[in-house]
């Protein structure tokens, strides 16, 4: 990490899906090897037990364990790993965090509490909420902002201004396509709020125009399956390399409907038949237990042949 603990780094991140067993039991085997896999190919860190990591089906004592299985496989400290927890109440919340941060996490990330959806008016309940938590947390904190898990809840850019400020909270990933968001978010007036809270994307198919207004970075499903081509894409944007920045974000988006539309079932359905990690017999718990058959897939085959081959070019 960087000398200063609290500072998110920019870069490319990736939401792991969590492997399972035939009996549903974690398959930490399989999670090492494509950390493993993530790690040395450019990836700055992890988010686990995310929304794609299936938190809301894990106990505290599985997402806890997964963070010290890959800090274990990968001591280097340069790597960044975050733990995803489900809606929660603040003391569990708190509790959660200091488990995380023994194990070898850096940073936890929260979801919008968002079980009331849009009734959630005036919003100051949402900065309270994150503010006890930030106050007491033994991480730094993002927070997790993805109106399709929070029913519909939108959080104004007034409130994330708040937010901004406490020192504790670092950053947010914004999982969602509200271009007008990410703009006042991640235009100077807003980082300048406090010079440590940064925004990234959620979305991928998305970085070049979410990078083009401010963002850091992505927090992206689909680096967990072509880690080279989405750190290229990102180091091409830096770059100002734009023409070929904009001919592999085409290719990129075509993709990642994919996850757009099969979510966890289609990750893992690839990522097993790329790189043999996971089982086929295998896709998330119930009730997203349900796998990919070659007939669906094939909307998807050429694709992501297409971007196979850039990956085995970089």
């Amino acid at each position: 990490m960087s000398a200063n603990a609290n500072v998110f780094g920019d870069g490319i991140y990736t939401p792991v899906t969590t492997f399972f067993k035939e009996n549903y039991d974690l398959d930490l085997n399989s999670q090492v090897k494509h950390a493993k896999h993530l790690y040395s190919n450019g990836i700055s860190g992890l988010l686990l037990s995310g929304s794609i990591g299936e938190s809301i089906h894990l106990s505290t004592e599985e997402r806890v364990k997964l963070i010290s299985a890959i800090r274990d496989a990968i001591p280097d400290k340069n790597f960044i790993l975050v733990s995803g927890m489900p809606y929660t109440n603040v003391a569990d919340a708190l509790k959660e965090i200091e488990l995380v941060r023994k194990a070898g996490g850096d940073f936890a990330i929260l979801h919008v509490p968002g079980f009331y959806g849009t009734k959630l008016t005036p919003q100051q309940g949402i900065i309270d909420y994150f503010h006890a938590i930030a106050d007491k947390s033994t991480l730094p904190l993002l927070i997790y902002h993805y109106p399709g898990v929070s029913n519909g809840l939108e959080v104004s850019t007034e409130t994330f201004e708040v937010l901004a400020k406490h020192p504790k909270i670092v950053g947010v990933k914004m999982t969602h396509f509200n271009l007008d968001n990410y703009i006042l978010l991640a235009a100077p007036k807003a980082q300048n709020v406090a010079n440590n809270f940064k925004p990234f994307t959620g979305l991928g198919q998305i970085l070049i125009p979410a990078l083009s207004v401010g963002a850091f970075g992505a927090i992206d499903g689909l680096s967990g399956i072509f880690p080279k081509v989405m750190v290229r894409l990102f180091q091409l944007f830096r770059a100002g390399e734009l023409d070929q920045a904009l001919k592999l974000q085409y290719l990129v988006t075509r993709a990642d409907r994919m996850i757009f539309d099969l979510n966890l079932a289609g990750v893992k359905h690839v990522l097993y038949d790329l790189y043999g990690y996971g089982s086929k017999n295998v896709s998330g718990r119930p009730p997203l237990n349900n796998l990919i058959d070659d007939s669906t897939w094939a909307k998807y085959d050429a694709d992501f042949k297409e971007l196979a081959a850039v990956e085995s070019t970089l």
